[in-house]
């Protein structure tokens, strides 16, 4: 905890949430790269939160001003250039909530103060005890879902994976919603967010299963 700043300059990345424990690649371009540059460099550290979609329309929705208040700090493992941009690693290290938004610098990089005392679970050691949940429900979950989706996945890595860090991987990579995304982010107690993740896979396949049929 003494390595982690509590004020960061911030990564405002739409859809997307960056969980402990877990990577998240950021593609950026020249511009929006060397706006937090320095900063990040500085760091090495950083806050990463969504902004708020608001909805304009039935079938259309926008990126809002407004983020949301928990976000996760993050260490920066890789900096590469991609193609006309610019490739950050994050590194998932402990969760938050944003005390007070600071006017950005000059470059334009924004900042936050942040409070990690809701969230010091993340900085807890790992261990079978504190990863417990049914796993198999969640595997029989996901069995159905990657069928809907056409997807063959390596099972056998998906089954060696700690609790842990296939739920945030999880909770990260699937098209939920952005607030569905926010709602597992913010879940305090790990086997809660199993058991939350686990019915919003087994309602996507039920859905989507549905989708088709009706089509067919």
């Amino acid at each position: 905890m003494d390595e982690l700043q509590t004020t960061l300059p911030v990564f405002k990345v739409r859809s997307t949430i960056l969980m402990p424990h877990a990577q998240l690649p950021i593609v950026l371009n020249e511009h929006d790269y060397h706006s937090v540059a320095a900063e990040a460099v500085k760091n090495s550290v950083v806050a990463v939160i969504q902004p708020q979609p608001t909805f304009i329309s039935a079938d259309r929705s926008d990126e809002s001003k407004k983020s949301y208040k928990t976000g996760c700090a993050g260490r920066i493992t890789d900096i590469r250039p991609t193609g006309s941009g610019v490739t950050i690693t994050i590194y998932g290290v402990c969760r938050f909530e944003i005390v007070k938004e600071i006017e950005p610098t000059i470059s334009g990089a924004s900042r936050v103060v942040v409070s990690y005392e809701k969230y010091l679970v993340d900085m807890a050691e790992q261990t079978a005890e504190n990863q417990e949940f049914d796993k198999q429900r969640f595997l029989d979950a996901l069995d159905g879902y990657f069928r809907r989706l056409e997807i063959s996945p390596n099972w056998k890595e998906i089954r060696n994976t700690p609790g842990n860090v296939l739920i945030s991987a999880l909770a990260m990579a699937c098209p939920f919603h952005p607030s569905e995304k926010q709602s597992l982010l913010e879940i305090v107690d790990f086997k809660e967010r199993a058991d939350m993740i686990t019915q919003m896979i087994e309602i996507n396949s039920y859905d989507r299963y549905n989708t088709i049929s009706a089509v067919n």
